[in-house]
């Protein structure tokens, strides 16, 4: 409670906005929420408040003025709806006049909403947004197959500011719902320590393997994607302790930082949160929650092995070693002093098993926290009791430290999803000109007129248009816009071979993630970068290798019955134990090396045996098993005969 003197007015006015739109997403979790257009708007509301308030402490001259200016214009343009709820459900759409009050306040949630993304993500969402905006309205104008009729400025106000189509629609819904209440509880445990924990316990798992530091990095990365649903942060909360480790252990800047990237990557892929997408998923398929994420955890498991496999060849290729025995705390001196830490994910897991409802399992999963909080600062004050009494003034300050430190996890919370807030709705402009203009169709028919009813070649072109996307787009933001545009698609070419719903929008979401790791624009292996002192573009590239299992899984979702564990068990297994197969292999191929280097001819066959690994039937497995089984056979025979080779520094660009 050190930091309340330094408080000032506004920090506090601060404070209590982010608390209050923590309290309000709670009350929606726990009554099952309002009418949708109060619930989002206000939702938003608190949202982008708190985004313009934010740089009032930092801010002088005309920059403080023009964020008072955008906090009055996001209070009374995205207030409208909030108090006017009524008379905006009621109106008939497109049939009922547009006031002129609605005109300008309509323009100024627009602006509001281009600007609040802006501060929070970067300028490449409005202007994406910008031209959805006039292509709606200049629709005549656009060549070949993306002309339409174009939209008059009053329908485009009607539908992005009036109803749930534009500003106001599914994603905003799902932020206000899931995605808030899921980052909440990662911020509570976070508050309590739990990302030190498993640095901790990732350390003490991993610590003493062959290149130790690197595979504890991406245990860390795993646990902690638990409770975060963003790379960056992933990248920032375990990278500032595993990457330092990686160095000291013998690897490169470079390729400490590509680890931690590609690691820090699946953490959005890793149950429960799922980078805020699994709920995404949710509302967008009808699916329920649990099913999503019982699909997802062996392909996420999948990942974090080919990640695995590369690091662990790249240590046998340096000659490394693991951690020394002083250095790497017992597992269950770990496990005794924070183990706890294991529990809240795994009450949001049973209560979710049991059939109970998202949000609920949420709020005990917070509630979980809370209780385990306070179990610990009573177990400390009872030891301290016991060995030279409590003062009440002491049993007094641990309540307050313990309700100042839910205050803090309930501000922390609120700012974690600003950018999330932002994003949602400015999207939510993209798919109203999407559904206003057609072009959702349109982009469909194209990919299916490209890819010549090949589904391979539309998933390939669906890749490409998430690279680009996710250049300029934050991964939610990728996926809501792709999967609007490309799942038909994707559904009517993958007809004939049964290509699910759910795996459309799998495939989407994971190659939506590959802007995090592949170059040119990847912000979290930049952030690596700049935390082991590497040079960024190498780093960038060292990511690329490690992560190339988030270009090969989502292909066995559309041709593997990888995801069919509950359906088909046998058949997923069977899939399963052959990509790891697999992704041993190809792991050695991308290294050159597994007890010993080897050169590109050896490369190709383990490529091709990847390949049959990887393709579906037991014919294709055995042939693929069999080439690996004789590569190492080969390597392990010298090995035998040679021993262990000479040390030679590890590096992924290499690969």
């Amino acid at each position: 409670m050190a930091d309340i003197a330094k408080r000032r007015p506004i920090d506090w006015l601060i404070a209590a906005v982010a608390v209050g739109m923590s309290y309000y997403h709670l009350d929606i979790a726990y009554t099952g929420g309002y009418e949708p257009m109060f619930q989002r708007t206000l939702s938003y509301m608190f949202g982008v408040a708190l985004i313009f308030l934010l740089r009032f402490p930092e801010e002088k001259g005309w920059r403080a003025w023009a964020s008072g200016l955008f906090l009055v214009m996001a209070l009374l343009s995205i207030g409208y709806p909030v108090f006017f709820t009524d008379y905006i459900i009621d109106r008939l759409p497109y049939v009922d006049p547009i006031l002129p009050l609605d005109y300008v306040l309509g323009i100024c949630a627009i602006l509001v909403s281009f600007e609040a993304t802006r501060r929070t993500i970067n300028t490449t969402l409005p202007l994406i947004s910008l031209f959805f905006l006039v292509y709606s309205y200049f629709g005549p104008y656009f060549p070949w197959k993306l002309a339409h009729k174009g939209e008059t400025f009053t329908l485009i106000i009607d539908h992005q500011y009036m109803t749930y189509d534009g500003l106001w629609t599914t994603p905003l819904s799902v932020f206000s719902v899931y995605i808030f209440l899921f980052i909440l509880f990662g911020a509570f445990l976070d508050r309590m320590g739990a990302a030190d924990f498993y640095v901790k316990l990732s350390t003490a798992v991993a610590g003493r393997l062959r290149g130790g530091p690197a595979k504890a990095a991406i245990f860390a990365s795993a646990m902690t994607g638990t409770i975060m649903g963003s790379t960056n942060a992933n990248v920032v909360t375990t990278g500032t302790f595993t990457i330092p480790m990686m160095k000291r252990a013998g690897f490169k800047p470079e390729t400490a930082a590509g680890i931690e990237t590609a690691a820090s990557t699946g953490g959005q892929i890793m149950p429960p949160v799922m980078g805020a997408s699994a709920f995404l998923i949710v509302e967008f398929t009808g699916i329920s929650y649990w099913e999503i994420v019982k699909v997802s955890v062996l392909p996420a498991a999948l990942y974090f092995f080919s990640v695995y496999m590369v690091v662990h060849f790249e240590a046998r290729k340096g000659g490394l070693k693991g951690m020394p025995r002083d250095m790497v705390p017992p597992v269950w001196l770990v496990m005794k002093e924070g183990g706890f830490f294991l529990l809240p994910p795994l009450v949001i897991f049973a209560y979710l098993m049991l059939g109970r409802s998202v949000p609920y399992a949420g709020i005990f999963g917070i509630l979980t926290v809370v209780l385990l909080a306070f179990l610990k600062g009573a177990w400390r004050l009872i030891k301290k009791a016991r060995a030279e009494g409590v003062s009440p003034g002491e049993v007094a300050r641990s309540v307050a430290d313990g309700v100042w430190n839910i205050f803090l996890a309930m501000e922390s919370g609120a700012k974690q999803t600003l950018p999330i807030c932002a994003a949602v709705a400015t999207v939510g402009i993209i798919i109203g000109a999407l559904y206003q203009t057609g072009l959702g169709l349109k982009f469909s028919s194209l990919v299916v007129s490209l890819s010549q009813g090949n589904l391979f070649l539309g998933i390939l072109l669906v890749g490409i248009a998430s690279f680009v996307l996710g250049m300029g787009l934050p991964t939610s933001a990728a996926y809501i816009v792709l999967s609007v545009m490309a799942v038909p698609a994707m559904l009517e070419l993958g007809e004939s071979i049964g290509l699910t719903m759910l795996a459309a929008h799998l495939i989407v979401f994971w190659y939506s993630l590959d802007s995090c790791f592949t170059p040119p624009v990847c912000v979290p292996a930049y952030t690596a970068a700049g935390l082991a002192d590497a040079n960024p573009a190498k780093a960038a590239w060292a990511a690329f290798r490690a992560a190339k299992g988030m270009y090969v899984i989502p292909l066995m979702f559309a041709y593997t019955p990888l995801l069919l564990i509950g359906t088909k068990p046998l058949s997923a297994l069977e899939a399963l134990v052959a990509a790891i197969i697999g992704f041993t292999g190809l792991s050695a191929a991308m290294v050159g090396h597994m007890y010993f280097p080897f050169g590109a001819p050896m490369r190709a066959l383990l490529i091709a045996a990847a390949i049959l690994l990887f393709w579906p039937g037991i014919f294709a497995h055995t042939a693929g098993a069999l080439i690996l089984g004789g590569v190492f056979l080969i390597q392990r025979k010298r090995l035998l005969v040679e021993g262990e080779p000479g040390a030679a520094s590890p590096s992924l660009e290499a690969a």
